[in-house]
């Protein structure tokens, strides 16, 4: 072959060698984009349905703490309530978080743990308020309702702030695709 055929042969294959890494790198980052974007609607929705839960719950246990509604009348909802956010916990533990946002993943299944203790106590409260001596464990009782009724509402604020904090920062999607690995 002579020279002045090998010469753009060449020069073809070395651009063509470089647009293909290019598009690896690229396609490798519109990956981790997806990820991204993935983990945060899934995280978004289990705020959203935590928020949801939390915003029909709360001004119940309000209720009862103002004694202007029976402890008896909110047992059922609260058994109700924690299965939810057992089934909730599960979702939470099961998100594959991309690795700028492990924090914010742990911090959605701290607060879930949170507001499952704060229902217990809550619930717990309820039952002593509805129990046969009731009027010997009314501080006890009422002390429980009270710090479940703040926990509840501390939980709720707390995932509402780890859920707000998931939009994309600017590091958050991984930049393999513009640095060259040997």
């Amino acid at each position: 072959m002579e020279p002045g055929v090998i010469l753009p042969l060449a020069l073809a294959a070395l651009i063509a060698g470089a647009v293909a890494l290019f598009l690896q790198r690229a396609s490798g980052a519109l990956r981790a984009a997806r990820r991204v974007e993935q983990f945060q609607q899934d995280a978004a929705q289990i705020g959203a349905r935590l928020d949801a839960l939390l915003g029909a719950t709360i001004p119940r246990v309000d209720a009862v703490r103002r004694h202007e509604l029976e402890a008896s009348a909110i047992l059922e909802e609260l058994d109700a309530a924690i299965a939810t956010l057992d089934d909730e916990l599960v979702r939470a533990q099961a998100l594959t978080a991309p690795s700028a946002y492990t924090e914010s993943r742990l911090g959605i299944v701290s607060e879930i743990g949170h507001a499952q203790r704060a229902l217990a106590m809550v619930q717990h409260g309820c039952e002593l308020t509805v129990a046969p001596r009731a009027r010997a464990r009314a501080t006890e009782s009422q002390i429980a309702i009270k710090r479940g009724y703040l926990n509840l509402l501390h939980a709720r604020e707390a995932l509402v702030r780890h859920v707000a904090g998931l939009t994309a920062p600017a590091d958050a999607v991984e930049s393999s695709w513009r640095t060259f690995r040997v």
